[in-house]
Parts: C-alpha cells; structure tokens; sequence
C-alpha cells in the first residue's frame, strides 16, 4: 500500500470524526450545515472516497448498524494512529508555506482543537512567513518596476503584495483575539462562547471521545458540563485530568464536595451522557475541587463501568454481530487497571469472533460483552475490526484448519501431530502456530492489510510443502482443491481475492 498523501478533505473529517463515530452521510451534513461547503469544495462523494481512503491506512474504522427497516449503515471511528495523525497534520498546516489560498480558513474552523498556546505560537510562525513573503514580494515588485516591466506582471505582484497584507493584517487580529481570551480567566460556564470554547450538546457528542480529544491534543481547560440539576467540571492539564467537581446549581462552589458525592455524579454524566457540554481552555482548577490522581484511562474506564444503558453501548458496540480487534492503547495493557472479565475479552478479541461467540466462550451473557468491549473501546484497547481484514483472517484460519484436518487419512494415527510441529518449525519466525489442529493468530493487529496477506500466505505455502513432502504432491493439491470447496461462498472469493487459493 501506498504511503497516504494527506488532502484538505482528509483533515477536515479527521478534525470532525474527533468528536466521535458518524454515518459518513451525517458527516456531509454537518459540513453543509456548518457552512464549510461555502468556503471549501467538498461534496458527498468526495467525502466517502476520503473516508475509504482514510480506513485503509487504518486512520478510521468503519463498523456496521442495523437502522429500522434499512440496511446497515457504515459509522465511521477515528483510530488511535488517526488521531496522532489529525495533530501532526494539523501542526504541518498550521504553518503550511504553501501559496495562500484562503482554505486556510480550515485551521482557523479546527483552531480550537489545539491548546491555547500552542495555537497561538503556530499562527505566529506562519505570521512570520507571511513577513518573509511579502518582503520578497515588495523586492521583486521594486525590481519590476525598475527593469520598466510589464503592467500586467506589475498588476500580479502588486496583487499578491496586497493579498499578503491583508492576510497578515487579519492573521494579527485573530493572535489578539486568542491573546486576549486567554487573559481572562473570570468566566461564567457557557456564558462567552470564545474563540478556544469547545461547547455542544452531549446528546450528539460521545463523553469518551470527548475526553479523549482533551488528551490527544494535550490541552489545559475545564470541561463543564450542566443539566437542570448538576454542575459537573474536569479540569486538565496538558490532557490529564488534575482535578473535579460535582456541585448542584443552587450550591456555593466554596463547599467542595466529598470523594464519594463526585464519582457519582461523574458516573452519572458517564450514564447519562446528557446535557451542555464547555471546554474552556482560559480556566484553570479551582480552589474547592477535588484532586485527581489517575490517568484520562482509568477516568474513562471507571464512568464507563457504570453505563448500563443499551443506547449509549450500541454508540461503540452497534450488535452482537459486531467483530473487534486489538487497537493501539493493547500494548500498554499493563498500565491499565482491568478487570478479570476486560482481561479475558482482550484474550479473546481476535477481529474474526464475533460479540455473540465471545459471550459464549467465556460464559458470559451478551450484555456483559457488550459492556466490556465498550469500556475497551472507549480507551482504545480494542477496535472495530477492518472489513477486509476480518474476512482475511477467516479465509485464512478456514483454510489453515480445513488443510490440516484434510490429512488426518493419511497420518499414522490420528493423534499424529508430527506435520503440524514441522509447520510451525518452518513457520518459527511468524506470529502463527497450529495447535491440536487450530490457529493461534498472534500477528500485530496494526498490520495493513497488504502485510496480514503476505504473513498469512507465507504461512500456508509453507503448510503445503510439508503436507507435500510427508504426503506426496497430489495427495496435497487434492487436499488444497477439497478445501476450497468446503469454504463458504463469501470466502471461496476473499480466497481469490487474496491469492490464498494458489499455494504451489
């Protein structure tokens, strides 16, 4: 696969798919109802080839739900690579040195997706080239019109020399702008919507992506959140949380609340996921909140846990068809406080079993999965699993077990695992072993697809040249032949798809 060369349109659904998962129709609404459509060509099927191309370098998955009498619809998630991708981007743009189109005007709309002052240092940096620029303007315009050249090529540069200044005319207000709200730290929850105010409505916002936005961009702010009873805050400090507080409306903020009386209220907001939501990145923590010592994971794990509610679960975990894999945040598993039920679904999430199969391993009910995946969704263990990917991973374990099952006829007993031991001898250096005639499929789950279908037919080359060599040549391609016969319809073409059907 090539190496993704990163578009305008691209960014632009990276920085709207921060706020949480979305149909890719509903995100072309948002952009016609946000007006952005007026000062950027984008169009609907623009922004499904974006979103395409965005889910096969794994910068988003895109999972499946069922809507009433509808087919399935596809909602789209950022992955942890997307997101670290978004800000590396966005810092690229920010001082972008390319010729000024005003689509400059998409850093300003995701401005306050950056901390404050590091928002303000890169407009000052690309405030400094506009300087740069117009000096080089002004030079070649001086030395024009001393060389007597043409008035059209005159009309150009003096154009461009007073585009430029415009430009940094309007880039210097906005510096002050941002300056100015950053000197004011006496502000009322919700009362001045600024340049650096995050708000909204967490009825369209997913609390966790939320949270997680905070972190990724490692802003320092308050995030208050009010209903008709609660004021809840969480104050953060370059993305982790330091410190909250649960207060009713009527209530003096100089009584800070006990330990007990602020987890549940913020479990309550994690249940609930109800009311106006403010990030302001001019607040810092107040005298009466209560410290916190815990990372944004455990934060998000433990309001997580006490969501029972199908509605806000089916925003991660749409159906118990539904398939994971390990995301980005599985290799710092022991950072995290799992419990033993998170533990044993992290095990069993392998992006080919399904919610349903997994309840039924471990002995758990559907809604028990369900929950859990979702709080390892919400931090960023496990993931929906790639469309693809799943069905490259079923062919392949289809084809893996049918073949070594297909050769217990000729073994010398059918416990005989002697072919399976030099398999996996010659296949030592993969993350892949046959064990009693099943695959343990350890390969990374980060893997693009074009990697996962050179391992995987490595692995089965090399499983047809011992069965081969212990069997005969024919006894092996009968073997290989009767196998692709028994795969499912839908696997029989991944299997061409992939090249897994020609293995000699």
């Amino acid at each position: 696969m090539s190496a993704l060369t990163m578009t305008k349109i691209d960014l632009l659904l990276l920085g709207l798919l921060l706020d949480g998962p979305v149909h890719g129709y509903d995100l072309y609404q948002k952009i016609q109802a946000e007006g952005i459509d007026d000062w950027f060509n984008v169009s609907m099927a623009g922004v499904y080839y974006s979103l395409g191309k965005l889910r096969e370098h794994d910068l988003v998955v895109e999972s499946r739900q069922r809507g009433g009498r509808s087919a399935r619809k596809s909602i789209y998630r950022l992955t942890e690579e997307g997101r670290a991708t978004f800000f590396e981007v966005m810092e690229t743009q920010a001082t972008s040195q390319e010729k000024n189109y005003l689509d400059y005007d998409l850093v300003i709309y995701l401005l306050n997706k950056l901390p404050l002052q590091r928002a303000v240092s890169l407009l000052e940096q690309r405030q400094a080239f506009l300087a740069e620029e117009s000096q080089r303007v002004q030079a070649a315009l001086a030395a024009e019109r001393e060389n007597g050249g043409s008035l059209l090529k005159l009309a150009i540069l003096d154009h461009n020399r007073r585009f430029l200044e415009v430009e940094q005319n309007w880039l210097a207000d906005i510096i002050r702008m941002i300056q100015a709200e950053g000197e004011t730290h006496d502000v009322q929850p919700g009362t001045l919507q600024g340049l650096m105010i995050l708000s909204g409505d967490l009825r369209h916002y997913h609390l966790p992506d939320l949270i997680r936005l905070i972190a990724s961009g490692r802003h320092s702010g308050t995030l208050t959140v009010t209903d008709g009873a609660l004021i809840r805050t969480i104050h953060f400090e370059e993305g982790q949380p330091v410190g909250a507080s649960c207060l009713r409306r009527d209530q003096s903020p100089a009584r800070a609340c006990s330990r007990e009386e602020l987890w549940d209220g913020l479990c309550g907001l994690f249940c609930q996921q109800e009311g106006h939501f403010t990030f302001d990145q001019r607040t810092s923590s107040q005298e009466w909140c209560v410290p916190l010592k815990l990372s944004v994971e455990d934060l998000i794990l433990r309001g997580c846990r006490k969501v029972d509610n199908w509605a806000i679960i089916q925003r991660l975990v749409p159906s118990a068809d539904a398939i994971f894999e390990l995301g980005t945040a599985s290799q710092r598993l022991l950072d995290l406080d799992l419990t033993t039920t998170e533990e044993q679904i992290v095990a069993a999430v392998d992006g080919v079993n399904d919610i349903a199969t997994i309840a039924r391993q471990l002995g758990l009910t559907v809604f028990e999965v369900s929950r859990a995946v979702y709080c390892l969704t919400a931090i960023g263990v496990v993931r929906t699993a790639d469309p693809d990917k799943i069905s490259l991973r079923r062919v392949f374990r289809e084809i893996a077990e049918l073949i070594c099952n297909s050769t217990v006829a000729w073994r010398s007993t059918p416990d005989d695992r002697a072919c399976e031991k030099e398999v996996n001898e010659r296949c030592k250096h993969l993350p892949l072993r046959l064990r009693n005639g099943r695959i343990e499929d350890q390969t990374d789950p980060q893997l693009r697809t074009d990697e996962l279908v050179e391992t995987y037919g490595h692995f089965l080359r090399a499983q047809f040249e011992v069965v081969s060599h212990r069997f005969g040549r024919e006894n092996a391609r009968l073997s290989l032949e009767r196998t692709l016969r028994q795969l499912a319809p839908e696997l029989q073409v991944a299997a061409k798809h992939y090249g897994l059907d020609r293995l000699s």
